[in-house]
């Protein structure tokens, strides 16, 4: 008998056996425990609090086209071709840091940036550097009264923030924004800093996979902003080119706070970034190109880009949908980016949406025009918005959703959101 056997050895040979025998009930034990919920324990990066600005003069389309008919370079391209490129932008107002293109508005503490010359030279050839101070002058704050509003809307403190993205395509400056940021809202002098640049309309994406990374393996929070102010950056040479970049592109700032937090920790209805996804697309080098010169930086749009997204977006979807094994009529939300009425349109040509789907990015084009990187964070905010308000009424709200962008390259950028 094993139990007689067990019992007539001495202490020394029992020892090996007490501890197997424990070893095994410790493991039945656990066994039979309830197992967690899958993911119960994941960290996800949360939107803990958001904003949006604009500089102060609004600008009409129609008063818009007027400037740039009156331009040196403007007045050269053939008539009718400006109209048709304003007439047909689907673009009703945009917001813009000069005054030179709200003559109504402008006031006498704040002349023209691009004031007619005497001789009648272009007066809108100005160095890179005279921009880039008007930049600094235009942005600092500006994007300091959003990310202080983002801040806010977490319900956090300045101490809580570890992390600082700054992101912009517009303006590149050292000292930079970042600094800027820490003494104008209070950060610690000893948070973690990173910027990112040249990366376009997309680089918004690109700055929330920085401030996602950082919050999965830190307590304290990322707050992640970007500014991009066009307007210090317009120039009316002879070309079609320049003309279609002034008719849509705008100045805005917009700034998200996210933090680590679990499905049992996050508040109510919180959206979570889940993924980050991007694919550069083959043969499309050409298609968004950027550039920085002794007259600016400038931007230049290929004739075939609403053609790449077109091509490319589908697969581009699919294969990010594929890995979380999400079927394309379970997301009910799309944040597309409104880089202007064609590249809304073949978006919606490539992944088959209806105008309803793509609603707010038809309506962050049509009143503020294409901001580049705080674009799609415009977008997000209408969609935030709508949530709570689906929510106070006792209602669901969203479950899951994509927001995408595109950078130079052609590159597609995006995140997969999730309400927990």
């Amino acid at each position: 008998d094993p139990v007689i056997a067990l019992a007539t050895m001495d202490s020394s040979d029992q020892l090996p056996y007490l501890v197997a025998a424990i070893a095994i009930l410790i493991s039945v034990f656990m066994a039979m425990q309830p197992k967690k919920a899958s993911g119960s324990e994941t960290k996800y990066p949360i939107i803990l609090g958001f904003a949006t600005g604009n500089p102060e003069y609004k600008v009409m389309q129609t008063e818009a086209l007027k400037v740039a008919k009156t331009s040196p370079g403007g007045s050269q391209i053939a008539p009718g071709v400006l109209d048709r490129i304003y007439g047909n932008s689907k673009i009703t107002s945009r917001y813009l840091c000069v005054p030179d293109f709200s003559p109504s508005l402008k006031r006498d503490d704040d002349p023209l940036f691009y004031p007619p010359t005497d001789d009648g030279s272009d007066w809108y050839k100005i160095p890179v550097n005279i921009r880039l101070d008007k930049f600094r002058e235009k942005a600092v704050p500006l994007v300091s009264a959003v990310c202080k509003k983002a801040v806010d809307d977490a319900g956090i403190s300045m101490e809580d923030i570890g992390k600082l993205v700054v992101v912009s395509s517009t303006g590149f400056l050292g000292p930079g924004l970042d600094c800027a940021i820490i003494e104008e809202i209070g950060l610690s002098r000893g948070v973690d800093r990173a910027l990112i640049g040249f990366m376009g309309c997309a680089a918004a994406m690109n700055g929330f996979r920085v401030g996602m990374d950082y919050v999965r393996s830190h307590e304290k929070a990322a707050l992640v902003c970007c500014v991009e102010l066009s307007s210090v950056h317009t120039t009316f040479d002879d070309n079609i080119n320049d003309s279609i970049l002034h008719a849509i592109f705008g100045d805005g700032c917009a700034a998200a706070v996210l933090g680590g937090r679990t499905a049992t920790e996050a508040p109510k209805g919180a959206f979570a970034i889940i993924d980050d996804h991007a694919w550069l697309m083959e043969g499309t080098e050409d298609g968004i190109t950027l550039s920085i010169n002794e007259k600016g930086i400038s931007c230049k749009l290929s004739k075939y880009l609403p053609q790449y997204i077109a091509k490319n977006m589908k697969g581009y979807v699919d294969g990010f949908l594929e890995k979380h094994d999400l079927p394309f009529e379970d997301v009910d939300f799309w944040a597309v980016h409104p880089g202007g009425r064609r590249i809304i349109e073949e978006a919606q040509n490539g992944l088959g949406l209806t105008e309803e789907q793509c609603k707010y990015s038809w309506e962050v084009l049509d009143t503020y025009g294409n901001m580049l990187s705080p674009s799609v964070m415009f977008v997000l905010e209408l969609i935030l918005n709508e949530h709570k308000d689906e929510l106070k009424k006792g209602n669901d709200g969203f479950s899951q959703g994509l927001a995408f962008s595109f950078s130079p390259g052609v590159g597609a950028e995006g995140i997969l959101l999730k309400v927990l």
